[in-house]
């Protein structure tokens, strides 16, 4: 092959990247230079946009064994130099004298590495899957040290990455070796990779029984040189250091980073990191299993500390003791610590209180415990407040509010009335908790405080409590608007604020706070999502979330196939009583907020009934929800759905809805005009829009104030709107119903200029006898304008370029001197005059003898007394002059005399 040939195919493989690996293999094959080759290979999987870890493979193994007899002549010049080597000269110098003696060896050392490197680099992505793809520029990663590799892998987690790489080749497993530990210790850490998957991918040191700190494990397996068959024993030159070193010094790779020094034994890296974990990370799982596994290993100084991680691992995660524990402090434990003991344990509720007050109590009492001089002296009342407090931190509500409920009922009075109070607003309006259970113990709570004494009411008796005081028309309470206003999810901040207040100023709150307890409860059974107390409570929010509610209430009751309207008025029924103008009750917008998730549910004909029905099944809320009040809603409703829509498609489905909700209701004026414009916007929709033109939307539609200026426009962009049936049901609907006759003369008007526009002059012609014949019927002196349309309408047909049939043109140009105005009687002659001699009589249509119209009588006569034309010409344009100008008189005379002398010729 001569050199043309080799660099036409070259060249014709780089144009054919990126390509897939069977391509790319067909074309190397043909190229004689290895080195071209190599490099070619290395650009080929720099492209190959998602191609698979083994595709890149194959590719690249291609390369290196174009050019493997290259390893063997670096090997060989790596072991010579370190025979040579002496105190003066370094086997680094050594290699670097045999890479400057040629210029092609240094640039072949980097390409050689490079190969090496991107075979080795693909280990990663396979370590996932064998199917995996290259997705990231192995020619770029490449360049990066093994070491920086490995540290992103342990920072990433990915502790199979890291064991694929270091048993990918024993020379790269020899120059991260000495960097072991660091790595370990960021998988540890950082990576958050547990000590068992560790042990499993034998990543972890450990001994060789009975030898100890003789290490085992998979990094001193992957040190191990390869097979001397294998292709791969000549590549351990690539990471060697002296080979770094040199290469680094012609700037073509970084300089090895010194490894940290190695600990004095495995034992003792061990207990560093166990420290770590357990001490600085809290990390008490991942040191438990760290000291086991070395244990396991053969490290037999970790036993004793897994012994002690195993009783802090009990205690942190069995008792759910907190994370503020640690070997060195095992003994000594905070207030809150110790009330989180006692309260975690799986105890019943009574006992869990008798050991509080047992035993947690005196001891918190005595005052040696670690916090003591953070926490003030508390009163064994302020004491059972603190530590139900406390359990809200580590317990869930439903179990907190169990424990309230034995420390109120407690055989031996604990809790003062004002510190029950204060607990129970405390703990109840922070609350999240919404699960049944939960808001059946806050109901019954609060109901425990209404006589003052601890004992709850039974569930028939919550049922059967009154609402008391708490009128739906009494303002709340001022403690409940300030709390509403400030409300705060700590229930710590909250019951500290509490202390201050009066128990007069207490017992008003704890009224409101009830209604809104049980109006949580009453909604929460009619089918709302369950909510806490204290979702209705705060001040900037309460109104927003009550019609969420509201909402949620339409959403269960229609999920009621077949019994929607009976499900709806149940739960009608059920909010009634929870409606009022002042809080903590729903606004009375809710009923508002109803009846509209009905229509945005799609049913417009429950609405209906049910409004129609409202001032007997809920007199209360008949009021808020009139027949009117709901015409307005639905006319809102519907027009908020056109204005939504971005197309006239009366399919859409925001279309059809509204549509749907305007037919359910009793068709009232409003309503008509509504289904009457829906109509309309069916009609335009029939028709092609240009997609120039700005597109055509119900609120677009809705704002032209003359709907037939819609009408002009179809008939605009529609070249052969004019002949479709339904153009003038179009015309109709654009008239928005009024019926006119005025209305009528403009579209029949604007039909005879489309169809004259698209050349049609039948069909023009046609629609203009409609025209005349619409407008004869009516009187000129209370139409002015219809008759001005017609005619102008007539004139501009008769002057229209295409025309061939001059008898008709002639009838036209008739037309329109019957309906002008005599002022404009001298351009319809002028036009008249240029008619042709064959163009024929025109026949003037008869109108009736109205007042002040002489030219409709003259042009009225009979036309079969041919012989008395030219007797009569001199008379009928006597009568012309007494009432027109005389330039009309003239023309008229001319024009006259012209068409008498055809017809004697004739």
């Amino acid at each position: 092959m001569d050199h043309h040939q080799a660099a036409a195919q070259k060249r014709a493989f780089l144009s054919s990247l990126p390509s897939d690996a069977e391509s790319v293999l067909t074309s190397l094959a043909a190229i004689d230079d290895a080195w071209w080759v190599a490099a070619a290979a290395i650009a080929a999987v720099r492209s190959g946009v998602q191609w698979l870890a083994v595709d890149a493979e194959r590719v690249l193994n291609y390369a290196t064994e174009r050019t493997a007899s290259f390893d063997q002549e670096v090997q060989g010049i790596a072991i010579e130099a370190k025979r040579r080597r002496s105190a003066t000269v370094s086997t680094a110098d050594l290699i670097l004298e045999w890479l400057d003696a040629d210029p092609h060896r240094l640039p072949r050392v980097i390409l050689r590495r490079k190969l090496w490197h991107m075979r080795w680099l693909l280990s990663i992505p396979q370590s996932r899957s064998k199917s995996a793809h290259v997705e990231s520029d192995l020619a770029a990663l490449a360049d990066i040290p093994f070491l920086e590799h490995a540290q992103n892998l342990c920072l990433a987690g990915n502790e199979r990455g890291l064991r694929a790489l270091i048993g990918t080749h024993a020379t790269v497993a020899r120059s991260l070796y000495p960097h072991r530990f660091g790595l370990l210790h960021m998988l540890l850490t950082a990576g958050g990779v547990s000590p068992e998957r560790l042990l499993q991918l034998r990543l972890l040191p450990g001994t060789r029984l009975p030898v100890e700190d003789r290490e085992s494990g998979a990094w001193i397996d992957a040190l191990a040189a390869p097979t001397p068959t294998s292709l791969a024993t000549a590549a351990l030159w690539v990471e060697h250091p002296a080979v770094i070193t040199a290469l680094s010094l012609r700037g073509a790779a970084i300089h090895p980073v010194a490894p940290s020094a190695p600990p004095d034994a495995l034992s003792d890296w061990y207990m560093g990191v166990v420290r770590e974990l357990e001490g600085r990370l809290g990390l008490v799982d991942a040191a438990l299993d760290l000291a086991k596994a070395g244990e396991r290993l053969g490290l037999v100084p970790l036993r004793t500390a897994a012994e002690e991680l195993s009783f802090l691992h009990m205690l942190v995660y069995d008792l759910h003791a907190g994370d503020a524990h640690s070997i060195t402090t095992l003994h000594r434990a905070r207030a809150s610590e110790l009330v989180s003991l006692v309260t975690s344990q799986p105890l019943p509720p009574d006992l869990v209180i008798r050991h509080l007050h047992d035993s947690v109590l005196p001891f918190l009492q005595r005052g040696t415990y670690a916090d003591a001089h953070a926490l003030p002296a508390f009163t064994p009342s302020e004491w059972g407040v603190y530590m139900m407090l406390v359990a809200l931190d580590t317990q869930p509500h439903a179990r907190v509010l169990t424990f309230i409920e034995a420390m109120m009922a407690y055989p031996h009075p604990w809790l003062s009335d004002a510190d029950r109070a204060r607990l129970v607003l405390a703990v109840v309006g922070t609350s999240e908790a919404v699960d049944a259970t939960s808001l059946s113990m806050y109901s019954k709570l609060v109901h425990a405080l209404e006589d003052g004494h601890a004992s709850p009411l039974h569930g028939d008796e919550v049922e059967a409590a009154g609402l008391g005081d708490a009128r739906p028309d009494k303002p709340p309470s001022s403690l409940y608007l300030v709390l509403a206003r400030t409300l705060d999810a700590n229930p710590y901040a909250l019951s500290q604020r509490l202390t201050v207040v009066s128990p007069s100023l207490l017992a008003e709150g704890l009224r409101d706070f009830r209604v809104l307890v049980d109006m949580t409860v009453a909604l929460s059974r009619a089918g709302a999502h369950s909510h806490a107390p204290r979702f209705f409570w705060a001040d900037d929010v309460q109104a927003h979330r009550a019609h969420e509610v509201t909402s949620e209430l339409v959403q269960h009751a229609l999920a009621q196939r077949g019994n929607e309207r009976h499900a709806i008025e149940r739960v009608l029924c059920a909010l009634a009583p929870w409606i009022g103008v002042h809080r903590p009750r729903l606004p009375v917008t809710c009923v508002r907020t109803f009846f509209r998730q009905l229509l945005l549910a799609r049913e417009p004909v429950v609405f209906n009934e049910v409004v129609q029905a409202l001032p007997v099944i809920c007199p209360s809320l008949a009021c808020h929800m009139t027949a009117t009040q709901a015409e307005d809603l639905v006319l809102e409703t519907a027009r908020a759905w056109m204005d939504q829509t971005p197309t006239c498609d009366p399919l859409h489905g925001l279309l059809q809805r509204a549509r749907e909700a305007l037919e359910a209701m009793p068709h009232t004026t409003r309503i008509r005009n509504e289904l009457a414009f829906l109509n309309l916007l069916a009609r335009l929709h029939e028709y092609a829009w240009p997609s120039s033109a700005e597109p055509l939307t119900p609120r677009r539609v809705r704002a032209v104030p003359q709907k037939l200026e819609l009408f002009a426009r179809v008939l605009a962009y529609n070249r052969d709107a004019y002949q479709t049936r339904q153009i003038r049901s179009l015309g109709e609907a654009c008239s928005e119903g009024s019926g006119s006759t005025d209305n009528a003369v403009r579209i029949s008007a604007m039909l005879v200029d489309a169809a004259a526009a698209n050349g049609d002059l039948v069909a023009a012609c046609r629609e203009c006898e409609r025209l005349v014949t619409l407008v004869q019927a009516i009187d000129r002196a209370t139409n002015v304008e219809a008759y001005d349309a017609a005619w102008r309408t007539c004139f501009q047909l008769a002057k229209n370029p295409l025309w061939t049939d001059e008898q008709t043109r002639a009838q036209v140009l008739a037309h329109a001197l019957t309906l002008a105005p005599p002022d404009h009687m001298p351009s319809i002659l002028a036009a008249m005059a240029d008619l042709p001699a064959h163009a024929g009589v025109p026949s003037v249509t008869r109108r009736e003898n109205r007042a002040g119209s002489a030219w409709a009588r003259l042009l009225t006569r009979p036309t079969h007394d041919v012989s008395s034309r030219t007797s009569t010409t001199a008379q009928l344009l006597d009568s012309v002059t007494s009432q027109h100008a005389p330039q009309a008189a003239r023309m008229a005379r001319s024009f006259l005399d012209n068409l008498s002398a055809r017809w004697l010729v004739e």
